[in-house]
């Protein structure tokens, strides 16, 4: 082997070398060397490199461990620095570094409380935070960060009424059913049970329902919609504005319960929803088969609400038709014809009734049916005069007959002495 091949052969074996050295630094530096991050939210609490821990709430106290090992072993008494990001926002972000040494076992503490006694801490607070730990190991630099969120762990998102179909409804009459349809979320990694309470007031503050819910599990990350419909109106409540709220509690009040999150709130409606019918009116009373009867109802809104409800109009208890009355305001009433045909009726005598069905939680029902009188199919009728009066009407009649025939009889005597005369005449003249 020559001389340059020799040399080639060592400026070969030095760069391998050298490279190899410094893979093993690097090696040596970040595999021996370890800082992990973590809290006190077992079983997620964020251990290993850059892993999230659970969530917290505001005034929650939140306890950081930094634990610095090198070659496994813990490192005793080394200055670890930990940097704390609260959320991004328009207003004020929260930053704060503190420094600690770790313990025998290898651990520094860092405690800390979450805010709330500031302007705007829903926007200030509520988000995801960050924290960093750092320390210097024999000369090179290890860091760990660590992910919290922090909000209401169990957050009532929205409230709002419904109807016995789950959909939308603001308005209800008294003695009807007030669905609530409640939003829930939790923002935990773990399921959270809560104690939900629900209750509803009128418009002078006086409560009349109430439903209370214990052990009620909410399922983590997710949002949960939990639909009821058990409060009722009585009827004594006043109409008006009215209002229900709901709460969530850690656990039920007499054990020792405290709330996930500040109550939510909705307004509807409380109405007396009252229709009835005012009147029944044929246009005849007495008619032949076949021939045509107007039927009028007049119907009122008598509660404080606009309504739209179905009439029908009955001959006894056969339907002559339904009519639909839309959007008719309070106090005010409106007349409906219904046309009745009679062709194939047998004679008799037939009862009119009008009735509209009855509402949701309407409670006076006896004036939503109407009956009035009745109609008579039949021949023409015929009508006898008063006994009197024919009476008067014979008599008359046969005081004529005698005039006549008085009459009569005074002509035929005229005439015989007339001819008598003449006869005489004649003889006298032969």
């Amino acid at each position: 082997m020559n001389r340059k091949n020799v040399l080639a052969l060592l400026l070969l074996s030095s760069i391998c070398s050298f490279i190899l050295v410094s893979q093993l630094r690097v090696t040596y530096a970040f595999e021996y060397r370890i800082i992990d991050l973590f809290t006190q939210k077992a079983p997620y609490n964020g251990k290993g490199l850059n892993q999230s821990s659970d969530a917290f709430a505001p005034h929650e106290e939140v306890v950081l461990y930094a634990y610095v090992t090198y070659r496994d072993a813990p490192v005793a008494n080394n200055l670890v620095a930990f940097e704390i990001l609260g959320p991004m926002n328009p207003l004020s972000n929260i930053t704060f570094s503190r420094t600690a040494i770790t313990n025998s076992s290898g651990i520094a503490t860092l405690d800390f409380r979450i805010p709330w006694l500031i302007e705007n801490p829903e926007t200030i607070i509520f988000g995801t935070w960050k924290a960093y730990a750092r320390a210097d190991i024999a000369e090179v630099q290890v860091e760990d960060t660590l992910a919290f969120r922090v909000g209401w762990i169990v957050e009532i998102l929205s409230i709002a009424t419904i109807d016995e179909d789950f959909q939308p409804q603001t308005v209800f009459g008294k003695g009807n059913c007030v669905g609530v349809e409640l939003v829930l979320r939790n923002i935990a990694m773990l399921s959270k049970m809560a104690t939900l309470a629900i209750a509803a007031y009128d418009k002078i503050n006086v409560p009349f329902g109430n439903i209370k819910i214990d052990s009620f599990e909410i399922k983590p990350g997710e949002v949960y919609v939990y639909i009821f419909c058990k409060l009722k109106i009585p009827g004594w409540i006043t109409v008006g504005d009215a209002m229900v709220n709901a709460s969530a509690y850690t656990a039920p009040l007499d054990i020792g319960g405290v709330p996930y999150c500040p109550e939510v709130s909705t307004i509807f409606s409380i109405t007396a929803r009252d229709v009835a019918i005012v009147s029944v009116f044929p246009s005849a009373t007495s008619i032949v088969a076949g021939e045509i009867v107007n039927v009028s109802v007049v119907v009122k809104n008598e509660g404080s609400a606009t309504e739209t409800f179905e009439v029908s109009a009955y001959y006894d208890s056969i339907l002559i038709g339904t009519s639909s009355v839309v959007s008719l305001s309070p106090n005010t009433q409106r007349n409906l014809v219904f046309t009745w045909n009679t062709f194939g009726l047998p004679d008799g005598t037939y009862t009119m009734k009008a009735s509209t069905n009855v509402l949701p939680g309407e409670i006076d029902i006896d004036d939503n049916t109407y009956i009035d009188g009745s109609v008579v199919i039949g021949a023409r009728p015929v009508y006898a005069a008063p006994r009197g009066l024919i009476i008067m009407a014979l008599v008359a009649a046969v005081a004529i007959a005698m005039a006549l025939i008085a009459l009569l009889l005074s002509r035929r005597k005229n005439t015989s002495s007339e001819n008598s005369s003449v006869l005489l005449h004649m003889d006298v003249l032969s």
